[in-house]
This record gives C-alpha cells, sequence and structure tokens, in this order.
C-alpha cells in the first residue's frame, strides 16, 4: 500500500485521527503558502532586542516616521526601535496613581496616545521620538483621566476620524479637536471592553465580564448612536482578540483555543486551535498579538497552564482564494525549543518584516524575522496512517520524500511512531535520479503509525518538497 501526498495545503489537522485532506498533525516552522504544491521551511525568528527589553510588551504601534514602539504591561517602560535597528528605553510612564502598565496604545492624528489604569497619556509625534531627551522634553502624563480605571485592558481603535479607548463598560474618545471624553457609550456591566476593532465603517468590541465567567458579548457600534446596534452573547469567557484577513474578521474567544467568524452581527464558530484543552490546559490570543503579514493573518498564541499546545506565531491563511484558509505554527519564538509556558505579548508585521514580543520565565525580547537564516528545527508530523485498517498488522517498508531541490548540506530525517510509542529515526537515502530522500526497513507488527519528518536545513537553505510517500503491507 502507497501512501502518497501532493500539494500539503490542509494545514493542521483536528486531531492524530481526523483533519481535512491534505492535513498534518503537526507542522511547526513549514512554508506552506508561499510557492502552492511544494512545501519548505519558514525563516526563522531571531532576538532583535538584546539585552535592552525587559518587560512583557503587551502593546505596540508602528509610527508614521518609522520607528516602533514597544510597551511594558508592567512597569511602565517604553523602548522604541528604529528602522536601522537600534533597540532605546526612551521612557518609563509615572502616573499619579493606578498601575503604570500599559493597557493599550495608538497614534492619532499627531499624537503617540497610551493607558495606564487611571489615566491616558500622549506625546506628539516628531522625527526624534526615537530618543530619550525627546521624550523627556514632550511626553505629558496623565493627559486625561479615566471613569472606570479598568485595571486589564484600555484598547484602542481609530475610526470616524476618532480615536476610541475601551475603559470597563465604557468607550472613552478623543475627538480631532483633542477633546477627551470618558464617556462616549456605555455598554451592560459587568461586561468590560477587552478589545476593539473596525468593521466596515463601525467598531466592533470584544468583551469580558472575568476568566471564571463563561459569558461575554461582541457588539457593534456606529460611533454615533446612543447605544450599539448589533449584540451577539456566547458562551465564552472573553473575546480576546480580532483578526482581520481582508475584509474578513474572526474572533479567538475563551481558552480554549476556539476561533469564530464575525459575520456583521454575530460571531459563527470556525475553527479550533488543536490541543489538549482542559480547566488545568488552556491559553489565549492577547489582544495586539495579532497582525497581517504578506496578506495572511497572523497570532500568537500564549500559555495559560498547562501548555495545551505549542505556543508561538501561528500563520491563519491562503495563496489565495482559490484554496482552503488553514492553520499552522510558522514561526517559534527564538528562546524556546519545547515552545511551551510560553507569553506571546505583542506581534507586529512592517512590511515583510514580523517583530513578536515574547515572555519565557524571566526571559524577555522581541524577536525580527531573519531573512538570512531559516529555521533550524522545523518539522512534520502525519496523522494515524492507514486507520481503515487499524485491525489488520501491517509491516512499513519505505517512507519516501520527494523533493523539488536539494540543496548542499540539507536533508530530510525520517522517524516512525508504532502503535503510540516514541519515536524511532530511520536512516536517510538519496536517489537523485528520482529527485528523492528514502528510508527502506522492515518494521512489523503495526497497527497504528505516524511518520515525523525533520527538515535539516544549511543558512538560509531548505529542501523544498513536493510529496511524501509511505509504503505498508499486510503481513
Amino acid at each position: 500500500m502507497a501512501l502518497i501526498w501532493k500539494g500539503i495545503t490542509g494545514g493542521l489537522s483536528d486531531s492524530r485521527w481526523s483533519g481535512i485532506l491534505g492535513s498534518f498533525a503537526a507542522l511547526v516552522g513549514i512554508d506552506l503558502h508561499s510557492t502552492p504544491g511544494t512545501i519548505t521551511v519558514h525563516q526563522r525568528l531571531a532576538k532583535d532586542s538584546g539585552t535592552t527589553v525587559t518587560a512583557l510588551c503587551r502593546v505596540r504601534i508602528s509610527t508614521s516616521v518609522g520607528t516602533t514602539l514597544w510597551f511594558s504591561y508592567t512597569d511602565g517602560k517604553i523602548w522604541s526601535r528604529t528602522t536601522a535597528g537600534v533597540w532605546t528605553l526612551v521612557s518609563t510612564t509615572v502616573p499619579t496613581s493606578g498601575n503604570a502598565g500599559c493597557l493599550g496604545g495608538e497614534e492619532y492624528n499627531g499624537y503617540i496616545y497610551w493607558a495606564t489604569q487611571s489615566f491616558l497619556h500622549r506625546i506628539p509625534i516628531g522625527a526624534t521620538i526615537d530618543t530619550a531627551a525627546y521624550w523627556t522634553a514632550n511626553k505629558v502624563w496623565n493627559w486625561a483621566t479615566f471613569t472606570k480605571t479598568d485595571t486589564e485592558f484600555h484598547p484602542m481603535q481609530k475610526q470616524s476620524a476618532q480615536l476610541f479607548i475601551g475603559d470597563g463598560n465604557q468607550v472613552a474618545k478623543v475627538n480631532s479637536a483633542g477633546t477627551f471624553t470618558a464617556n462616549a457609550l456605555d455598554i451592560l456591566t459587568p461586561l468590560r471592553i477587552k478589545t476593539i476593532t473596525d468593521f466596515d465603517i463601525d467598531i466592533v468590541l470584544g468583551t469580558i465580564i472575568t476568566t471564571t465567567v463563561n459569558e461575554c458579548q461582541v457588539l457593534r457600534w456606529d460611533t454615533v448612536s446612543t447605544s450599539w446596534t448589533a449584540s451577539d452573547p456566547i458562551p465564552e469567557n472573553g473575546i480576546n482578540a480580532f483578526i482581520h484577513d481582508d475584509n474578513y474578521l474572526y474572533a479567538q474567544a475563551g481558552q480554549f483555543g476556539n476561533i469564530y467568524f464575525y459575520n456583521g452581527e454575530q460571531l459563527v464558530s470556525y475553527k479550533r486551535i488543536p490541543g489538549n484543552w482542559s480547566p488545568s490546559s488552556y491559553g489565549e490570543v492577547y489582544p495586539q498579538a495579532v497582525s497581517n503579514l504578506l496578506g495572511r493573518p497572523v497570532f500568537g498564541l500564549s500559555n495559560g497552564s498547562g501548555n495545551p499546545a505549542l505556543q508561538g506565531v501561528y500563520t491563519f491563511g491562503s495563496y489565495s482564494k482559490d484554496y482552503p484558509k488553514v492553520l499552522d505554527l510558522s514561526y517559534p519564538i527564538s528562546n524556546s525549543a519545547t515552545m511551551q509556558t510560553l507569553e506571546i505579548g505583542a506581534v507586529l508585521a512592517v512590511g515583510a518584516d514580523l517583530f513578536v514580543a515574547w515572555k519565557d520565565g524571566d526571559v524577555y525580547g522581541v524577536d525580527k524575522l531573519d531573512y538570512s537564516n531559516k529555521y533550524a528545527s522545523a518539522y512534520i508530523e502525519t496523522m494515524m496512517l492507514a486507520q481503515d485498517k487499524r485491525d489488520i498488522l501491517k509491516t512499513l517498508s519505505k517512507v519516501s520524500a520527494f523533493y523539488n531541490s536539494l540543496p548542499a548540506n540539507t536533508g530530510i530525517t525520517f522517524s516512525y511512531k508504532i502503535n503510540n510509542d516514541s519515536y524511532v529515526e530511520m536512516t536517510s537515502i538519496t536517489n537523485s535520479v528520482l529527485n528523492e530522500v528514502f528510508a527502506n526497513l522492515t518494521v512489523p507488527d503495526i497497527g497504528s503509525l505516524q511518520i515525523k519528518a525533520s527538515f535539516t536545513i544549511s543558512g538560509n537553505n531548505a529542501p523544498v518538497i513536493e510529496g511524501l510517500g509511505v509504503d505498508m503491507a499486510k503481513i
């Protein structure tokens, strides 16, 4: 029996046992989309911030002068990064009351606005906003005061020439004249606004009560009426982040990997991040851990407890409308080989560059895509093979990868897992006539089988694979 995959476009399967055609149980660091019909290895993420960033950044701003700004969620520190890649601690927020951690930020109408628990702060945009001296001379602490002083979330969104800011069950705003309004819209308590995004000419509010309450709502508001125009309750413990894909909008909700499609009025169940989800094993996507890289949505998954799924930056997209929208773990962070017990604070795409702020234990940083090097530990794992013959003992005789290119010092290494035991590595052989990397062996007494293919890279070179094959026979 020969099992051949050609055009691996199914992304992550729903489990090891079930998934759409062409899907795999694990896809780590694999590029599914750049050239349809082939797979290769993504560029790696490399630490870009050195030792400068010392806290988890959950807010980021790409400014109109090219500088990116990164805000600590805990201690008020603000870092800048120039277009040349120079990182500087430019300021530390000092509110007169409430916590100093940044809970939201945005550039609007010539200013950078950022929020701590009790206050909205701002600084005018300037060519030298990447320097501490500029911040010392121009920052305005405590520029406006919030009414509800939410301790966790002050998300921001520009729409209708205004800046809207969540504050508990209220929406505050700043208009083009620079006037602050603390309460432009009330929503029902005990709902609190966790995330905001634009939708057509309206804004959409994602809410939470608390992580111990399985009830929240998504609300659509036209920014001028006295009340929202559409509301949809959903049994999740919070709307965590909105994910844009051109004119489509998705939401990651709750702590158990659920992704919903927003149709303008309601959230419709769409996808679930594969994982071992339970009350002691959960995670989420933070409000600004989302972006769009080269036309495809990306988001960072953070561990809450128990490491239910591998953590890093997932891609949720396709090559074009003619291909399925699939999910895969495209970009593991630089600091973790295990991809566990991580927080991904903020994700930001700037052109073809991708920046990722993370926390790994007591270590912090911001990574950037390294276009000079591929990710060195990329691999795929098949789903369970020959499930229609699960009751028959089988013998594994050959595993193959058919390549389009195999640059010098690169390769494919195969491993097999029988009956849910540990993976056993095989010895690979290259057939340059057929453009095949394969392993021949005789492994009997197989009930269930998975195959893992690990990619060996050399600098910026990696194999480009057209298909995979597995030969098995009945005993």
